[in-house]
């Protein structure tokens, strides 16, 4: 009999862990938004006079002189020539357009210039998106942050947003 029961316990040992897991998760997940490079003027209460206002990004967008600078830091420290410069942009991998911080270090990378247009039409549709009440503001930051490429799951060119997982804060 014990033998019959020994695929149950295992079974139930593994549901117990998912459980843990999926807890531990839930539970970590509003820290893990908390220490995303975010602009602390954007948060969900606050899109509708930031970041859903045309030309908002303008006015906290880091000046030209600025973003060279980082640009030549960052080429420099993955010790790459710098006459690459020029196949490169300096991205924020959590976009102005979502609230992500203009100027903090965690949010700035390289991005090349061939991604650079399918990014931004996933910023743009996550955003339209935000602002329309479809996705949560920390869901969109989260999604860019993780994986930017399925982070636009269901954006495309006929959809101004993207599917619901969880409801906006």
């Amino acid at each position: 009999m014990q033998n019959r029961n020994l695929p149950n316990v295992e079974i139930r040992r593994e549901m117990e862990r998912t459980l843990i897991l999926a807890a531990l998760v839930a539970w970590t997940w509003p820290v893990i938004a908390a220490d995303l490079p975010t602009n602390p003027a954007v948060t969900q209460v606050t899109i509708a006079t930031t970041i859903c206002v045309s030309g908002w990004t303008k006015t906290v967008r880091p000046s030209a002189w600025e973003t060279a600078r980082i640009k030549i830091k960052l080429i420099r420290e993955l010790e790459l020539p710098e006459e690459l410069l020029t196949d490169f942009e300096l991205d924020h991998r959590i976009p102005l357009a979502l609230g992500g911080a203009p100027s903090d270090s965690r949010n700035l990378e390289l991005q090349p210039w061939d991604e650079a247009g399918d990014k931004d039409a996933v910023e743009a549709c996550l955003s339209r998106a935000v602002c329309a009440g479809k996705i949560g503001l920390d869901e969109a930051r989260r999604r860019i942050w993780g994986d930017w490429r399925h982070a636009g799951a269901g954006c495309d060119a006929g959809n101004d947003g993207v599917e619901r997982s969880s409801k906006p804060r």
